[in-house]
């Protein structure tokens, strides 16, 4: 079958899977220095001290997210209420804290603490408990993927100090120590409780999505060939692949769930040096909403590109321009999609309703 023809089989395809929940970053380019957004459009709300904020983790609720603060010299991780600005530890860290996740239910984080002997790894509950820990020489963890029926099962990806990856799997009612993955090029994630999905290239250096079980090593299916990018939201999948019809252009399928296309938008095909500029596309746990900041080519331009927030409609082929962003940064959508955090360190909000930015840190 021909590639146009296969794309428009998987576009019409209706085979019932169900997807479970789980979630893929991706690693952005870099890009030039940026001015920062402009909170003086939006709503107020309680701000968090500049000089105490590292960074935001994720969403806890509608109107409270995890951050990363230091204070009193100490690293910690607390919960911060936008609306009254109150914030309660969860737990403090003697040592640096390195790396911080969130699991999609926000009941559970992972983190990675960084001391003389070596790096600690623990998960701990939303009241600081400690559930389980491993402790590792050297690398530092870049991304994990909580199994959706099981949280006590996940994969862990540790970039080593030589710069080669590693995936893991980490099962916390076992006694026995990280399991090393096969699987190289990215982190794998968890598709239900037994399945997940993985990108694999090729001798011909073109990528496929892999589903694949951990029951069953080898036992691999192929899902969507010539892939650039792919994510999970919830039980949305969305993939990114070459357009059949316009080669200055991209297409990125949605799937809800897996295989039940959902619809498409495209986007321009622009090279940033290094490779191709990909979005990243995020969805509140409890909103039918979906965000992304895409590329938009400016040929005027002197960077010739430019970048928008932006409310994307799969089922209608169609993007929402909601304000104008000065680079390619992550996002995270709250899980009623009121709100949707965006920056490195995820330091800006942005209020859906009101249609401004909010000053998260002063």
């Amino acid at each position: 079958m021909g590639k146009r023809g296969l794309a428009w089989f998987i576009l019409s395809l209706s085979s019932v899977l169900i997807l479970a929940a789980c979630t893929q970053r991706l690693t952005y380019p870099d890009q030039p220095d940026a001015n920062e957004p402009d909170p003086s459009s939006g709503s107020s709300l309680s701000t968090i001290s500049k000089d105490e904020f590292l960074y935001a983790v994720g969403w806890l609720d509608d109107k409270t997210i995890l951050v990363a603060l230091e204070s009193n010299g100490e690293n910690g991780l607390y919960s911060h209420d936008l609306l009254t600005g109150e914030e309660q530890l969860i737990r403090a860290f003697s040592d640096r804290l390195v790396f911080a996740a969130l699991s999609a239910n926000g009941q559970r984080m992972l983190v990675q603490v960084a001391t003389q002997q070596g790096n600690n790894i623990m998960v701990i509950d939303k009241s600081g408990k400690s559930l389980a820990d491993f402790h590792f020489s050297e690398g530092l963890v870049s991304g994990v993927s909580w199994n959706p029926t099981n949280e006590g099962k996940l994969f862990v990806s540790v970039h080593k100090t030589a710069g080669s990856l590693v995936n893991y799997l980490w099962d916390l009612s076992s006694n026995e120590a990280w399991i090393e993955l096969s699987i190289t090029e990215e982190m794998p994630v968890w598709y239900s409780e037994n399945m997940y999905l993985h990108k694999k290239t090729g001798t011909d250096g073109a990528s496929v999505l892999i589903l694949s079980d951990i029951r069953f090593p080898g036992k691999d299916t192929v899902i969507e060939q010539e892939i650039l990018a792919y994510g999970l939201e919830g039980e949305t999948v969305w993939v990114v692949t070459p357009s059949n019809f316009n080669e200055e252009e991209l297409l990125v399928i949605s799937y809800y769930p897996l295989l039940i296309t959902q619809g498409y938008v495209t986007l321009p095909r622009i090279p940033d040096g290094t490779g191709l500029v990909i979005p990243e596309f995020t969805k509140g746990n409890d909103s039918d909403e979906t965000f992304a900041v895409l590329p938009k080519q400016e040929p005027e331009s002197v960077a010739g590109i430019s970048f928008e927030l932006a409310k994307v409609d799969f089922s209608a082929n169609a993007s929402e321009v909601l304000t104008e962003v000065e680079r390619m940064d992550p996002i995270s959508a709250s899980p009623d999609g009121t709100y949707v955090l965006y920056g490195k360190r995820y330091e800006y909000l942005y209020d859906v309703e009101r249609k401004g930015w909010i000053q998260l840190t002063e």
